[in-house]
């Protein structure tokens, strides 16, 4: 009797720590998590892409605006010297500035947009887009983006 109680009691708190494990230690699942689509983070050498999606006008899925922070941890200046994609044409010519050790904000809330426009209309929220990041001084970068609606938390976002 004493045996089967023991047994028991072995076999319970083997599957409670089996299955609250999980959530500690430094490898845990909690620990690691990425972020969600609606705000897409990488890394290309020192730059350090923050925040990065499109928001498009659902009514009008052939234009939108890209939204991204690009913070440089370089000693040395960089530029985003291009954007492209099979899907999305840039209309952003100019090259952008990214001051060593400082973040450039492009999109909301800055003065530096860049407007997007495709003409199949794949814009549409929802869809990945992927779009390539060309540098001055660091290898491109390759991302799939997530086409956001300008309502919500993007309701301020201005679509050209």
């Amino acid at each position: 009797m004493r045996l089967k109680r023991f047994v028991g009691i072995a076999l319970a708190l083997v599957t409670l720590s089996a299955t609250t494990g999980c959530a500690t230690g430094f490898s845990a699942h909690t620990n690691s998590q990425k972020p969600s689509g609606n705000g897409r983070f990488a890394t290309a050498g020192n730059l350090e892409i923050r925040d990065a999606t499109i928001v498009a006008n659902p009514k009008d899925p052939s234009k939108g605006t890209l939204l991204v922070t690009i913070y440089n941890s370089g000693q040395e200046n960089d530029a985003v010297i291009g954007i492209s994609s099979a899907e999305i044409a840039s209309q952003s010519k100019q090259s952008i500035e990214l001051p060593a050790l400082r973040s450039v904000q492009i999109g909301y809330n800055s003065t530096t947009n860049v407007a997007l426009s495709s003409a199949t209309g794949s814009l549409i929220t929802g869809n990945l887009v992927p779009l390539t990041f060309y540098f001055a001084n660091t290898p491109s970068l390759p991302m799939n983006l997530l086409v956001n609606v300008n309502d919500g938390i993007y309701s301020g976002v201005k679509i050209q």
